[in-house]
């Protein structure tokens, strides 16, 4: 919640202001696929983390992790509010990368399949609805907070928020049940050798056709999230309605992401998957017409759409990744999706932005979102989930 919300979401509101700074520091003009570029970065130094990370987290728990990207995420912040330059921005989102892994999706992935046999799908949900609560609270209140103080001050005092979130770490975070002296089967075999090994999951079909649907469906959330703010402010909306955008996204997200665990374990989890994938697609496509249109009820419905199906997919992405490979490697091969689905991930900011530099709008930019977007409903199609013997083999264990 904290470190997504305080990356992706909140800094966005700045980015006209920074694009001004940015060409008054240096009298030339940046591109918005120049800034835009940060969030590229960002994104692909957490994948030169990842797998690294994973294999920490199988082997000494995600706690040591989780507060040592906490303290380095509080300082990098701290010189976030000084950047001058573009290239000192690279830098600082440079920094931000490992601090995603450490504190981000990864680890708390872990964290709930450790706690959880029954009703993952709901605890994941819960667990990855805390990013999209962090970007839709953050992004207004960043706004808002400027009506106060300049930009810089704004970034300042929240970089003492990884600092208290460490005592919470610190005081209230265990790494599972056991910790609490409670068994976790109660006498069966040990939860955590369950699953497959992760050179027999460099093997399944499941594996790729997972990395290449995250691949696309990275590609369009992060080139919709970090280019709506500068989307609406193009479209004549002021700062303070334009940074509702992201409350909008990320409430939809958050939408998406609470209600399917309940859908994926009562209806299945790839028929829930492929209905999420539609509502994806039908937000990218009412977006594509409202930035040719400029219609406000299709950017506003868009968005809550997209950012629904988006979250939706988003935790039954992490869900399978658990389901269909136990807990066994889960760190491993985690870490593996998230270093490739980086590549999608990565690119959405900057080509989004790119696209916009190059017709001045945002029309084809959100085309090829829509069509990237289909590309991951076809490779959706293509996984083998077999949610009888899923839940037979999570009973077996709980």
């Amino acid at each position: 919640m904290v470190v997504n919300g305080m990356t992706f979401g909140g800094p966005t509101v700045f980015d006209d202001l920074l694009l001004e700074n940015l060409k008054n520091a240096s009298g030339e003009i940046i591109s918005r696929a120049e800034l835009k570029l940060r969030e590229s970065i960002m994104i692909w130094s957490a994948a030169c983390f990842g797998f690294l990370s994973g294999t920490f987290a199988d082997k000494f728990g995600v706690k040591p992790i989780m507060l040592f990207g906490l303290l380095i995420f509080s300082m990098i912040y701290f010189l976030f509010a000084d950047v001058q330059t573009i290239n000192d921005i690279y830098l600082i989102y440079f920094g931000f990368g490992p601090c995603l892994i450490f504190v981000g999706s990864l680890t708390n992935v872990i964290l709930i399949s450790k706690w959880f046999t029954s009703n993952r799908a709901l605890g994941l949900g819960i667990m990855a609805a805390g990013s999209s609560i962090g970007s839709a609270f953050l992004t207004p209140f960043y706004a808002w907070l400027l009506n106060y103080m300049d930009w810089r001050s704004v970034i300042f005092f929240n970089a003492f928020t990884p600092l208290l979130m460490i005592i919470i770490v610190l005081c209230f975070l265990y790494e599972r049940p056991a910790n609490k002296h409670t068994s976790f089967n109660h006498g069966s075999k040990d939860v955590l050798m369950n699953g497959v090994l992760f050179k027999e999951a460099l093997r399944s079909k499941n594996l790729w056709f997972l990395i290449l649907m995250a691949m696309c469906i990275f590609y369009t959330m992060m080139g919709i999230t970090t280019n709506a703010f500068l989307f609406l402010r193009d479209s004549g909306f002021d700062r303070q309605v334009a940074s509702i955008s992201a409350t909008i996204l990320f409430m939809g997200s958050l939408t998406g992401k609470v209600t399917c665990g309940f859908f994926a374990e009562k209806f299945g989890r790839k028929r829930v998957l492929i209905c999420y994938f539609i509502g994806f697609i039908s937000g990218s496509i009412l977006l594509t017409i409202a930035a040719g249109t400029k219609n406000p009820w299709f950017i506003w419905f868009g968005l809550g759409i997209f950012g629904t199906g988006f979250g939706g997919i988003y935790t039954l992405k992490q869900l399978l990744s658990a389901d269909l490979f136990g807990l066994r490697s889960l760190g491993k091969i985690t870490g593996l999706i998230n270093l490739t689905d980086t590549i999608g991930s990565g690119l959405g900011p900057v080509m989004t932005a790119l696209f916009f530099d190059l017709t001045g709008n945002y029309q084809t930019s959100f085309l090829i979102i829509t069509c990237i977007t289909c590309t991951g409903l076809i490779f959706s199609l293509f996984l083998d989930v077999d949610d009888d013997e899923i839940e037979r083999s999570k009973s077996e264990i709980g």
